[in-house]
């Protein structure tokens, strides 16, 4: 079992916070203050409670994009705050890592933040190409077409609703390609965030990022983050080596023909050309 006498006082901080932040919040809302206001047109976007991590005591907020080392840097979020030998499960269960979402840290606490020019307010991108290919071996490779797994279900529904005249024998596994052809023709929909178009998750209304890292870069942009926090390089150094939840699969470039990175980049276009990766494979 997770909960133990050691995460004790992690846990009862974490409660208190979150005990604090709801008066608070309840303030803003009845006095309808500008961080309330902040807050309520920020959800006009992906849900920034499951998105958006904040340390008050750090001065910074992360969003979270799935499939761009998010685990690996909740874990380095979540040993700033004390916690650290957690898993990959535990790490995006909020009572356990003790990391903030907005509503949790309080909506003034969260839109000060915001707003601070000296805050760190960051996030990190992949290649559309290569973040593809993770999710599918993280998400459906070597997956039965079955109900009872939430991202086939996800599939299945599409298949169901779209009319794609794809069969699906017992026993099937999503190939990459079929994959592929199922993102692309999701990606602007918000359906999923592990494929979504990743400007699409970054750009919450009001919010701005002073730090967009990429994956391809990680131990670079990473040490940068160690820096504008203060942390030493024996903070940052284990991340670069020991990714958490690293999808198990061939290079990227194998899983793709001319014709498929044609489709995707078309779906994706508006990622590469915001964050300059190329076309070609």
């Amino acid at each position: 079992m997770y909960f133990t006498s050691q995460c004790l006082p992690h846990r009862v901080r974490y409660l208190h916070s979150c005990a604090r932040a709801r008066l608070k919040n309840w303030r803003d809302y009845s006095s309808r203050s500008p961080a309330a206001s902040f807050y309520a047109a920020l959800q006009s976007g992906f849900d920034p409670e499951a998105h958006i991590d904040v340390l008050p005591a750090h001065n910074l907020i992360y969003v979270s994009i799935p499939k761009n080392a998010s685990t690996t840097i909740k874990a380095f979020l979540s040993g700033l705050n004390g916690q650290q030998t957690l898993s990959a499960e535990t790490l995006h269960t909020r009572r356990h890592s003790g990391i903030l979402s907005p509503a949790r840290a309080g909506l003034s606490t969260f839109h000060r933040i915001a707003m601070s020019p000296t805050a760190l307010r960051f996030s990190f991108v992949r290649n559309p190409y290569a973040r593809l290919v993770s999710a599918w071996a993280d998400k459906f490779s070597n997956k039965q077409l079955m109900p009872g797994d939430p991202f086939v279900e996800i599939y299945l529904d599409y298949t169901t609703q779209s009319g794609d005249g794809q069969t699906i024998a017992p026993g099937d596994a999503l190939s990459f390609e079929r994959f592929a052809a199922f993102a692309c023709a999701t990606a602007a929909q918000r359906q999923n965030p592990h494929w979504s178009l990743q400007h699409d998750l970054l750009d919450f209304p009001g919010l701005s990022l002073n730090f967009v890292g990429a994956v391809e870069r990680f131990g670079t942009d990473f040490t940068h983050i160690g820096e504008r926090l203060g942390v030493g390089t024996r903070h940052v150094k284990p991340l670069v080596t020991n990714f958490y939840n690293r999808s198990r699969h061939r290079p990227w470039q194998d899983y793709y023909t001319p014709a498929l990175a044609k489709m995707v980049y078309r779906a994706y276009e508006h990622d590469f050309d915001r964050f300059n990766y190329a076309s070609s494979i």
